[in-house]
């Protein structure tokens, strides 16, 4: 904004450590590593820390590694107090912190009083109060819970503190989640790196020189069993793609299906692309508990936004999968390799292979599928969306505190002010788009053994695997494609990881353009060893339950 003072990244950098030395008084100090013990700045794995640390008791270290369903199971019954599985994930979440810096608020005593209530509550009735009892959930750093700071990242809303609960934090609450810390972002939610000037840096816990992504605080707490369960939020993959960078489950549904009233945002009243939020877990049945019990809180009533649709446990099942008379059949599945704008790198082909073999092998049809519009044309309407505002919204919001812009911002500073009617008009393209993906869905029902179009679609998550911190290739069409043309989509992880022996650069490649070339000159199989590979599955417009049904299919397979 005119007259507005830009400051340089190094003028935040006391503030940065402030704000640490602040959030490491917020942990217990038996909870925080010794300086002797912590790992070497050159040790780039710590995913495993945590179990040889000595920080969590042998009990403690077997109820981390619980999924979501079976926690739930046995705090419900009594087997297991709250305190006892609230007690072991603060701790893990804390050990993640001091390792990768993924927390912003930490909420640790808050979330250990909950839990003391809700063991009261199992005591004095012998009843569990809700589908997610006793559950610890971690929260991007965009949902505001009464009385609490959230900032978002952004150091102009340094110091504002919440005066209400977001929708969604009630629908936990009363499902009877605890709730113990939040998480890193970018800087203003508009790149696939979690950095920004009020925390800093979140590194990837596989490998320390590598980035969890944009919403990767989420992703590298989840990691580390520092939470069950993460929520995040997706504008353009920002579920998706921590997800694939840390090997997790994570769920972009169709926008709006589940309730995003009250939570903080940048680029608020862009309607062409929004954001969507979704859960992340180590488990299947984590993302599946999740939807389930926040639509059973019937969020219709609480978000406008959000469409009256009731979890569809058939759907889930995949029993309304019918052959043309009727009969129960089994889904079909297409494969998408590559986009044919940016090639994958080879261990993100590698895991598309390893899906596709597994599926066949089971005996499921997969039938291949050609990306319908040139997804270059794709991704300059994507970026035309985020910045049609000319970039007002953002210097609007930096311009308290002067930070500047990151320099990954997926968006240019100096980008045009569109036009109301060139607005309307970018949204034709936007259509356009999506008519091109809904025919050639539709059109796959001509080379399927049932005649029917296919179930779901199998495509890599992003070109690369998680990129180095400063590194980004900038390329997210593989995951904002579906915040455009509004698919569900779903990560899934193949239990493996870039492998220098396994990952050869390829040596027949031939780059389809300069952006092509560039992104895969990017690889170094040695560089990337160890990152986490995954796939992603899309399905048609409000199939979450499908796609929840269906990544269950995949992952048996794997």
């Amino acid at each position: 904004m005119p007259g507005t003072i830009v400051k340089t990244a190094a003028e935040f950098i006391a503030a940065i450590e402030k704000k640490h030395a602040q959030q490491l008084e917020l942990i217990p100090a038996e909870w925080r590593i010794p300086v002797g013990k912590l790992p070497a700045e050159d040790q780039t794995r710590v995913i495993d820390f945590t179990a040889t640390c000595g920080i969590l008791t042998a009990e403690e270290l077997e109820i981390i590694l619980k999924d979501a369903e079976e926690i739930v199971n046995l705090t419900s019954t009594g087997k297991l107090s709250c305190v006892a599985v609230t007690t072991a994930f603060c701790k893990a979440a804390a050990i993640s912190h001091q390792l990768t810096n993924c927390l912003t608020e930490i909420f640790f005593a808050q979330a250990l009083e909950r839990a003391k209530e809700l063991d009261e509550i199992f005591s004095k009735t012998g009843k569990s109060n809700g589908a997610l009892f006793g559950l610890p959930i971690s929260l991007k750093d965009q949902f505001e819970i009464k009385g609490t700071e959230c900032n978002m990242g952004v150091a102009s809303w340094i110091g504002q503190i919440s005066k209400e609960n977001s929708v969604l934090v009630d629908i936990l609450q009363n499902a009877g989640a605890t709730l113990h810390c939040r998480t890193n972002v970018s800087q203003a939610l508009m790149f696939a790196e979690s950095d920004n000037y009020v925390y800093g840096r979140s590194s990837n816990p596989f490998n320390r020189k590598l980035t969890p992504g944009g919403n990767g605080g989420e992703g590298a707490t989840v990691a580390m069993r520092g939470s069950v369960i993460g929520v995040g939020t997706d504008l353009g993959g920002s579920v998706r793609i921590p997800a694939a960078y840390n090997g997790l489950y994570g769920l972009r549904p169709t926008l709006h299906r589940l309730p995003y009233a009250g939570a903080r945002n940048t680029l608020l009243g862009l309607e062409s692309i929004a954001s969507a939020l979704g859960p992340l877990s180590h488990s299947l049945s984590g993302i599946k508990l999740f939807v389930q019990a926040v639509l059973e809180a019937k969020p219709w009533f609480l978000d406008p936004k959000t469409p009256e649709i009731p979890w569809r446990q058939e759907m889930a099942d995949l029993k309304h999968l019918k052959n043309a008379d009727g009969s129960d059949r089994k889904p079909v599945f297409g494969v998408m390799r590559w986009d044919e704008y940016v090639m994958p790198w080879p261990p993100v082909k590698r895991a598309i292979n390893m899906t596709v073999d597994g599926l066949k092998k089971a005996g499921y049809e997969v039938v291949d599928f050609s990306p319908p519009f040139p997804a270059a044309k794709a991704e300059d309407i994507v970026t035309r969306v985020y910045s049609s505002d000319g970039g007002e919204d953002l210097r609007r919001t930096f311009a308290p505190s002067g930070e500047p812009r990151h320099p990954m911002m997926v968006t240019a500073e100096d980008t045009p002010h569109l036009s109301t009617y060139e607005s309307w008009q970018l949204n034709l393209e936007k259509y356009e788009v999506a008519t091109a993906w809904l025919k050639a869905w539709n059109a796959t029902a001509e080379r399927t053994s049932t005649g029917q179009p296919v179930d779901g679609i199998i495509l890599p998550p992003s070109a690369n695997v998680a990129h180095k911190h400063g590194e980004w290739p900038k390329n997210i069409i593989y995951t904002s494609l579906f915040n455009m043309i509004d698919y569900p989509g779903m990560i899934i992880p193949v239990r493996s990881a870039a492998d220098a022996a396994l990952d050869p650069v390829d040596k027949d490649f031939k780059p389809a353009n300069p952006k092509d070339a560039d992104i895969q000159a990017m690889y170094s199989p040695e560089e990337y060893a160890g990152a986490p590979i995954t796939v992603q599955l899309v399905c048609r417009r409000f199939r979450e339950e499908e796609c929840i049904g269906l990544a269950g299919v995949v992952s048996s397979c794997l």
